[in-house]
């Protein structure tokens, strides 16, 4: 049985890419910054149970 290889694409444009590109895991600049946007703008986050003193309400 031969295990089948899952192409990379770039999260954001979803276009197909190879892992030695030099922006990788995204195709371009562009896809790489319009990341780093989402992230800035709070379009993404990463949950958790433990509280954060320093953003909760003291």
């Amino acid at each position: 049985m031969v295990a089948r290889v899952k192409a990379a694409r770039c999260p954001i444009c979803k276009k197909d890419l190879a892992k030695r590109d030099e922006n990788f895991p995204f195709c371009s600049a562009r896809c790489k910054l319009v990341d780093a946007g989402n992230w800035f703008e709070g379009a993404y986050r990463v949950e958790t149970d433990h509280p954060d003193s320093r953003w909760g309400d003291n």
